[in-house]
């Protein structure tokens, strides 16, 4: 049993009137004693062992002040224990935590290590050893036996095969966690990391080995560009699905297999030469054509449009609009006011996030005059809640407002929910903005921005988002 472990159980148990000093032993009530200078386990961030008497004074003294503790374990000439040490170790005393870092592990049969006395006779694999009171080791804690009956033979006994096995089990003790053990990840296995590894690997020279994969060359044609998708295993569909949408890939006219020298090729040649088959299919035929699909849609004149209130009580208006979609920063709106002199009706935001150039939106909070070009542009409006808000717009009821249009409902994230109840009837997204802590505003802008894009998508907008 080492003294930290010891001068721990006393602390947990209340017991610590019972460790008491006598000569230059600790004594802990009858069941074992230390000597005063013995180094314990616990190692101080400034790299030395502390004491058992150190921590017996401090553990007994953890009432008073740190400067008054320091005093006076100075004067009574003992180590002190250091403030950042203090918290941490009277947390392990206490029983708190279960163990620290700052405990130093033994190797089997290192100093320490418990050490049984009878009689005051050591005995070492079952056989009795003289241990002098000169040759007593510093780290070795006796542990009392109850003193021989009067008039009884002060003859050591010979242990008994009970006590003999006790000694050979504790011979073969070591400590269950040191600094290489506890790194160890039990019921952990990096075989399914290496197996997938290898799956790669296998995979990669199946495809380099692949007859196939040179077998739409042309003898005399033009090296076809490399897919993509291929160079990283992942089928074709799948690649265009994620990277640009639900078939937009075939709207486009896109065709991952072929090169796009290839391709623009048969494209210019196409403009060149005149479709005779279009020239003789019905009317009908041409204008259902011209009226379908996303390539044929007219590009709306002008950057796509965010409407805001224009209620100077709201938490986003024209006038803090812009350094919050631009740099991610929220400025409250009476703060702006002081510093704008007019209130502006159309507000251009340079987006930057996720973007390498800067894309123009506008933002307004007025829809008077506003044309049915104007509203193929409109793109997100963020909503206070109220119904009043959508009046004179041209739409049959919200439910239609929010298929068109992505709707955003800003809250402040320890406002009461009542005051979002109606809007999270709606179709809307709810962002929450923190009062005090600006560094999540730009985490505020970017999910915005995200969902922003998202529905752009899906509506399969002709706009520069």
């Amino acid at each position: 049993m080492d003294p930290l472990s010891v001068l721990r159980d006393y602390t947990v148990r209340g017991d610590l009137d019972n460790v008491r000093l006598i000569g230059n032993d600790y004594h802990f009530g009858e069941d074992y004693s230390f000597r005063r200078n013995i180094e314990t386990v616990y190692r101080s961030k400034h790299g030395n062992l502390y004491t058992l008497e150190s921590l017996v004074f401090f553990v007994k003294n953890t009432h008073m002040k740190h400067t008054d503790y320091m005093k006076t374990a100075r004067a009574a000439n003992l180590e002190i224990v250091t403030y950042i040490d203090r918290k941490p170790l009277l947390d392990y005393l206490e029983g708190k935590v279960a163990t620290n870092d700052a405990i130093q592990l033994l190797a089997p049969g290192a100093p320490g290590v418990t050490t049984e006395w009878v009689g005051g006779t050591q005995f070492h694999d079952g056989e009795p050893e003289d241990h002098g009171a000169d040759e007593a080791d510093h780290h070795i804690a006796k542990k009392f036996r109850p003193q021989q009956m009067e008039g009884q033979d002060n003859k050591v006994p010979e242990p008994s095969a009970e006590g003999k096995s006790v000694v050979n089990f504790r011979e073969r003790e070591w400590p269950v966690r040191d600094r290489e053990t506890i790194l160890l990840c039990h019921n952990k296995s990096f075989e399914g990391v290496l197996a997938l590894l290898l799956k790669k690997d296998e995979d990669k020279k199946k495809a380099d080995s692949d007859p196939r994969k040179d077998s739409g060359k042309a003898a005399d044609g033009p090296m076809p560009a490399p897919n993509p998708a291929s160079r990283y295993n992942v089928e074709e569909k799948r690649f265009w699905k994620e990277h640009l949408g639900t078939d937009v890939a075939e709207e486009l006219g896109i065709n991952p297999s072929q090169s796009y020298i290839t391709d623009s090729k048969k494209k210019d040649a196409s403009r060149m030469k005149p479709d005779m088959k279009s020239s003789h299919r019905p009317p009908h035929h041409s204008h259902h054509k011209s009226s379908g699909g996303a390539n044929s849609k007219t590009k709306p004149d002008g950057p796509p449009i965010i409407i805001v209130p224009s209620a100077s009580q709201t938490l986003l208006n024209t006038y803090n609009v812009k350094e919050f979609l631009e740099d991610g920063v929220y400025i409250a709106p009476d703060v702006k006011v002081k510093t704008m002199p007019k209130k502006l009706d159309v507000v251009l935001v340079q987006r930057k996030m996720g973007r390498e150039r800067p894309v123009t939106y506008e933002v307004r909070d007025k829809i008077a005059g506003f044309s049915s070009k104007d509203w193929e542009r409109v793109v997100a409006v963020f909503v206070l809640g109220k119904d009043w808000q959508f009046k004179d717009w041209p739409f049959k009821d919200r439910v239609e407002i929010f298929n068109k249009i992505m709707g955003v409902f800003l809250r402040f994230e320890d406002d009461s929910v009542e005051s979002a109840k109606q809007a999270m009837q709606w179709n809307v997204k709810i962002i929450n903005l923190s009062k005090h802590k600006r560094h999540k505003d730009k985490t505020a802008v970017l999910d915005f921005w995200e969902g922003l894009d998202h529905s752009i998508r899906s509506r399969k907008l002709n706009l520069v988002f």
